[in-house]
């Protein structure tokens, strides 16, 4: 980790000294918050997280003018802890929000390399908040999250149309689908509408085999002016060898944002995760509010509330204190540069 650490240090003076030369560009994304949890398991203050508003990154944007309306382009991507300064995950993957490069033109774009999936672009549109409060609200698919590694994946806009396309290249030798993964989206897009899905088919290792995993999902989203109403539906299955059963995760979800000047957005939402094989629900209401202090930097706030029944009371993986129900709130301040 320390020699990764290093790594992503060195490149950040590098990155400055190549800007004028060729479009690369040092951005990202810093929130720091407390968030407060009452529960039967005790009450708790914290502020070691990855990032309650969003996810806490560090980027490198790069983009090559090639004429003729192309381009070259590439992102690496690094999270972060900011209470502790940490990488973001256990296995010390320095790019492990994003490592891709890609050629666009009047086509559309390709990307090669990790990234996210055909599923996260459609429902980032359809979530109330726009994948805000990611460590809070459950709208990520149960076993593959919303990233890909080794994916090529294609998008493109036709008049109102959005097309997306994927393959996620399991690279097992002699057999080409054995932990892979393939992905296709759509979206209908004009003035106050936005609908759209996508599906995606994985095969996902379990002791020697792999096994089918199928996720689909839809979403609405409607704009009237100030007022924004968005929700959305995810139905994934991944198969079992008999006797287990499949594990089957539903996720429903619905909520309104509204802007009551160009500095307050007040927003609400409800999800629901069921899982109909272990009888085990998840019902979480939430509200926020942010107050912008300039284009880069915001306040916010939320309250949430969660309340667990069936094998989510029981499963210590999905509910570690197997408490039936819990309240939080959340403060702090989001700063893009």
């Amino acid at each position: 980790m320390i020699k990764n650490i290093a790594l992503l240090l060195a490149i950040v003076p590098i990155a400055s000294v190549v800007h004028a030369q060729s479009s690369v560009t040092l951005a990202g994304d810093i929130d720091g918050g407390i968030r407060y949890t009452n529960s039967k398991a005790g009450n708790q203050f914290s502020m070691n997280s990855n990032g309650l508003f969003t996810s806490n990154r560090i980027d490198f944007v790069g983009r090559e003018d090639l004429g003729g309306g192309y381009d070259a382009h590439f992102q690496l991507e690094s999270g972060f802890n900011l209470g502790n300064g940490a990488l973001d995950n256990t296995t010390g993957v320095l790019f492990n929000r994003g490592a891709y490069v890609g050629l666009g033109g009047w086509f559309g774009s390709v990307n090669f390399g990790r990234q996210y999936t055909v599923a996260h672009d459609v429902v980032f549109d359809y979530d109330p908040f726009n994948f805000s409060y990611p460590a809070i609200t459950p709208v990520t698919p149960a076993t593959d999250g919303f990233r890909f590694n080794n994916d090529a994946k294609y998008s493109g806009e036709y008049g109102p149309f959005r097309f997306r396309a994927e393959n996620s290249f399991g690279g097992v030798a002699g057999d080409f689908n054995a932990g892979s993964a393939r992905g296709l989206g759509v979206q209908y897009k004009w003035g106050w509408l936005n609908v759209g899905g996508a599906y995606e088919y994985r095969t996902i290792q379990v002791g020697t085999t792999y096994q089918p995993d199928n996720y689909f999902t839809a979403g609405a989203e409607l704009k009237f002016g100030a007022l924004r109403f968005a929700g959305g539906y995810m139905n994934e299955n991944q198969d079992a060898t008999p006797p287990a059963a499949d594990v089957r995760t539903l996720n429903y979800w619905g909520g309104i944002t509204y802007d009551l000047n160009p500095f307050v957005r007040l927003g609400g939402a409800y999800y629901i995760t069921d899982l109909p094989n272990s009888s085990g629900k998840r019902s979480q209401g939430i509200a926020s509010v942010t107050y912008a202090l300039s284009k880069q930097t915001r306040l916010y706030a939320e309250v949430d509330y969660i309340k667990f029944s069936g094998s989510y009371i029981t499963n210590k993986t999905l509910n570690a204190n197997g408490i039936p129900h819990q309240s939080a709130f959340s403060v702090g301040i989001n700063h893009l540069f």
